[in-house]
């Protein structure tokens, strides 16, 4: 029987959070172990690879989100905006982020998207928008402008966690893909190490275990909850969560001939807790989600399609299943924005030349969170009531930042390697 493996950190999770603490921590000389549930990250977009790597999961009534189980993690299938975290916010808790966030920016791509790439039907959507009064402006974007090939949408240009992940793995970090953490070893309020099953194990075959003195869970805003809950914190998720519903709604121009097109790139918040955005996907995408739709008569229609998206700020409810899965409602406050949002997305599409508007129903239209919360799961440095059992990803985000986090999650990625440098070396 071989010996149990010894690291310094095993972190849980290789999206933007992991990826870069395994980065950071073994480029400072740590034995760092990252343990993937998925597999690789796709190089380019195909049906067959977006099909291995999605993972839809309903958190409620007819409602879904959609994750990646892949190396890279969500990044490897996203529309690449970017927010600014509430420094402010933070602050109020405990969290200084502020070198963190100024130091990311120097380090990733970020740039609005460049008026060239601007697809006709992004422009035909602002200029629709504007013309109702709307504030529709250009949001920062993770994209590397020297990338885009020509005037369209191009998947290489999109920054993505993989490249940290690479550059940890190049520093001597061991990862392993298709492990899928089971339990987390406690002995005497202390995190030690990690169980974990590897794909294509026989049915009754004994866990693999690593040991360690840090393990940092950053398996995603939906998993990682559920794996701090069964380390025996009950506390998690005892408020709910928010989900930030939305819609998707897509009409046909007839005289429109549009490109391939960056999705996201521009939007505007309509209301307090109602934003619209650009729904303008990729060719891919856009086939991808009428067949999901069976709308086949629509299939081969993306020249002449423009969609927007609405975005609302739900309140927190819902929770976990006996079963271990999730569920939520909406009060008639969030149903009453998400209405008003419908209703005003209708307006802009019509007045962009849209006919045969379709509404794709409710969904997830941006992060799920609310489940770990700063200063009660989790301290200032992260740490849960499990000395050395950290947790560093989308669920630990507060409700005060509801926008897209990857900025953020970076920021949040740094502070805590360096926090846990200077713990390993102690």
């Amino acid at each position: 029987m071989e010996p149990t493996k010894q690291y310094d950190v095993v972190v849980v999770g290789s999206g933007t959070c992991g990826a870069a603490i395994a980065r950071d921590l073994s480029a400072r000389g740590a034995r760092v172990l990252v343990l993937e549930r998925g597999g690789e990250a796709p190089q380019r977009e195909s049906i067959l690879s977006v099909v291995s790597i999605a993972d839809e999961v309903k958190v409620g009534h007819k409602l879904s989100t959609l994750r990646v189980l892949a190396a890279g993690g969500s990044s490897a299938l996203y529309f690449g905006v970017l927010n600014d975290p509430p420094l402010d916010a933070f602050m109020a808790i405990g969290v200084d982020l502020r070198d963190d966030v100024a130091a990311v920016r120097l380090e990733v791509p970020i740039c609005e998207l460049p008026d060239a790439a601007v697809g006709e039907q992004s422009q035909r959507l602002r200029d629709a928008a504007r013309a109702l009064g709307h504030d529709w402006r250009k949001h920062e974007m993770l994209i590397d402008s020297a990338k885009i090939e020509g005037d369209r949408y191009t998947y290489g240009a999109l920054w993505k966690a993989k490249s940290h992940l690479a550059a940890a793995v190049e520093n001597g970090a061991t990862l392993i893909k298709h492990a899928e953490a089971k339990k987390i070893l406690i002995e005497d309020g202390r995190a030690v190490g990690v169980a974990y099953a590897e794909k294509g194990r026989s049915r009754g075959a004994a866990l693999e275990t690593v040991r360690a003195p840090v393990v940092v869970l950053a398996a995603g805003e939906l998993a990682s909850p559920k794996i701090l809950r069964d380390c025996g914190d009950a506390r998690v998720g005892d408020r709910g969560f928010y989900c930030n519903p939305g819609y998707a709604l897509y009409g046909i121009v007839p005289e429109m001939d549009a490109r391939d097109n960056f999705v996201g790139s521009m939007g505007c918040v309509l209301d307090e807790g109602i934003e619209l955005g650009d729904a303008n996907v990729s060719k891919f995408m856009y086939r991808l989600m009428m067949l999901g739709k069976f709308k086949i008569g629509r299939l081969f229609k993306y020249p002449q399609s423009i969609g927007i998206g609405v975005k609302v700020k739900d309140g927190f409810g819902g929770g976990f299943t006996e079963k271990g899965g999730y569920h939520k409602d909406f009060d008639d406050a969030d149903m009453k924005k998400l209405r008003r949002g419908e209703a005003e997305a209708r307006k802009i599409l019509e007045r962009a030349g849209a006919k045969s508007i379709y509404n794709f129903g409710i969904s997830v239209a941006g992060r799920v969170g609310g489940f770990i919360r700063i200063g009660e799961q989790v301290d200032a440095d992260l740490q849960t009531k499990f000395r050395g059992l950290y947790v560093c990803d989308g669920s630990i985000i507060p409700d005060a930042m509801r926008g897209t986090p990857t900025l953020t999650l970076l920021a949040f990625a740094r502070r805590l390697s360096r926090h846990l440098a200077t713990t390993i070396s102690a």
